[in-house]
């Protein structure tokens, strides 16, 4: 157990150095992961409302299309109109006339409020683009800082990295997984010391009789308070 014990507390110094390393990096991995998510947002906005000017337009197009067969169909009745020989064909050509001009009038309206809603869109599109080019010339900024960070950092990360499978290799799967748990839940520290009497992590005391069982190192003790694994190492004290 004195072995395993040993392995833990150089697994927790690995570990300790590749937190060190992803601390330099600061806050620049979490930005570059929220710029670019509020980049794909708008950018579906952007895609949304050109999508919409596109149809609009394409409606509105379509009824300036029909606008004009009615217009040309309202001066041939105006002129059938003057034609007539009977109160029966005028009364038909008048509501036909009446019923053409409704559909014109019908038809500019909707033309009128689509080309406010283009316009305005149109208006929309153009900030969302501004927003975008300066989100991307952040992101191109945030991501040249990082990879700064990075190529400093490469060398020295990969080496640990590679120690760290090393040295999990010397442990068995519940021992691992009891650290691994310990570390994710205590914020990167799985392993604390016992000094003068009291665990490094939580200063909490510890009862004489266990302070001797841990001295011993045969045996894995967990900190009452903290639940860290408790190591003895005389140069601690």
């Amino acid at each position: 157990m004195r072995e395993v014990l040993l392995t833990l507390k150089e697994l927790q110094y690995v570990d300790n150095e590749l937190q060190t390393l992803e601390q330099k990096k600061g806050d620049l991995p979490n930005r570059v992961n929220a710029l670019k998510s509020e980049m794909e947002s708008l950018q579906q906005q952007l895609d949304e409302k050109i999508s919409k000017n596109r149809e609009e337009s394409s409606l509105r197009s379509r009824q300036e299309n029909e606008l004009e067969l009615l217009r040309q169909q309202l001066k041939k009745y105006q002129k059938q109109l003057y034609q007539v020989k009977t109160n029966k064909e005028y009364d038909a050509i008048t509501l036909e006339i009446e019923e053409t001009e409704s559909e014109i009038e019908r038809l500019e309206f909707n033309n009128l409020e689509l080309e406010e809603s283009i316009e305005k869109r149109d208006q929309e599109v153009q900030e969302l683009e501004v927003s975008l080019n300066a989100l991307k010339t952040e992101l191109e900024q945030s991501k040249t800082s990082l990879e700064k960070v990075m190529a400093r950092t490469r060398d020295q990360e990969k080496v640990l990295r590679e120690k760290k499978e090393s040295t999990q290799t010397k442990l068995t799967k519940p021992i691992l997984s009891t650290y691994e748990r310990i570390r994710n839940g205590r914020g990167g520290s799985a392993i604390a010391f016992l000094i003068n009497g009291a665990c490094s992590a939580c200063s909490s005391r510890v009862p004489p009789q266990r302070g001797v069982e841990i001295r011993m190192m045969n045996k894995l003790f967990l900190c009452e308070t903290c639940g860290r694994i408790l190591i003895y190492d005389p140069e601690k004290e």
